[in-house]
């Protein structure tokens, strides 16, 4: 028995893609005891996880950083993994690797330490390969041709979580995004909810409770549950919907995982960095117009660097609504 340990310490929607290569090596290896390092609170998505072993959990908060870092690789190095594959790209996580002692170290060639890599492959952005393929890719040599899509497990106590919030059979809109320019005005939002009839549950985080409430207001077929669910509560919700109306952001990548029809919303993003649906039926909706500003970066903005946030208000509302309605037909 192999031990093998997975590291991806970026952000929510990361990690959920990176279950894609755990899976894999699961299914071809189902022998081996496999781990993984993620930043908390992103360990809460493992609870329960029917075949993971352990989950290490880095605090990234700018205070305990560093020590929690140290007292990580002294933890990494203690387990003598065999096999580390490192699906982030920052040197902290290149470091880590390095120091683990293991001997098979898999990585991305574009991390700072992949010197220090015994396997290593390019992560290239733009050519219109997913993500969940760029993994595969990585750990392909080591897996027997096996691919997987990327899955999460929710419990039972999950599920009521969901089932508490109403979104069984619902609409889910996720109306926020951490990012700006990742986000649909909230004027559109607001006509698109105006002409729905059908019932819809605003889902997001608690920083995006205020947005929904507002989104909600004088709208008696919409219901806010933004900011009541833990992360796998999210899953089981996102799971037991009708359809997932959601930016490019983490819970698309959720509804991925869950196998849950998904209209996703590209404003100043574009799907062929690799960061669209994975699941049928999905549709990506965008603006037509061809801007010469768009896209403005492989990451969302805190605001329009040009002023007038064309990519946004230039998506229709009918446009949206008739994808909805579509994809939810489907389903």
């Amino acid at each position: 028995m192999r031990k093998v340990l997975f590291i991806q310490t970026a952000f929510l929607g990361d990690v959920v893609l990176s279950t894609s290569a755990m899976e894999a090596w699961h299914a071809a290896h189902p022998g081996d005891a496999v781990d993984i390092l993620v930043r908390k609170p992103m360990q809460t998505l493992f609870e329960g996880h029917p075949w993971l072993r352990e989950v290490h959990a880095w605090d990234k908060r700018p205070r305990v950083k560093g020590k929690d870092w140290r007292r990580l690789i002294k933890v990494i190095r203690s387990r003598r993994y065999d096999v580390v594959v490192n699906l982030h790209r920052h040197a902290s996580s290149g470091i880590l690797t390095a120091l683990s002692m293991a001997e098979v170290r898999i990585g991305y060639a574009n991390n700072p330490l992949a010197w220090r890599f015994t396997h290593r492959l390019p992560h290239v952005w733009g050519t219109g390969v997913h993500e969940v393929e760029r993994h595969a890719s990585l750990v392909a040599p080591f897996v027997q041709g096996v691919s997987c899509e990327p899955r999460l497990y929710p419990l039972p106590n999950h599920v009521a979580e969901a089932e508490a919030v109403g979104a069984r059979g619902s609409i889910l809109v996720f109306p926020g995004s951490q990012w700006a320019t990742k986000t649909w005005p909230e004027g559109q939002f607001s006509k698109l909810l105006s002409e729905m009839n059908e019932g819809v549950l605003l889902l997001g985080s608690p920083s995006e409770q205020a947005l929904c409430a507002r989104l909600a207001e004088g709208n008696p077929h919409v219901q806010d549950a933004s900011g009541r669910l833990s992360l796998l509560g999210l899953a089981a919700a996102i799971h037991m919907a009708r359809v997932v109306l959601v930016h490019d952001s983490a819970p698309l990548h959720m509804a991925s995982a869950m196998g849950t029809p998904t209209v996703a919303l590209f404003v100043s993003t574009v799907p062929r960095f690799g960061f669209g649906p994975r699941n049928q039926p999905h549709a990506v909706e965008e603006t037509s117009v061809e801007l010469p500003c768009r896209p403005c970066g492989m990451h969302g903005r805190k605001r329009c660097p040009e002023g007038h946030f064309r990519c946004g208000w230039e998506l229709s509302v009918a446009q949206v609504l008739q994808s909805l309605r579509r994809v939810a037909a489907m389903g």
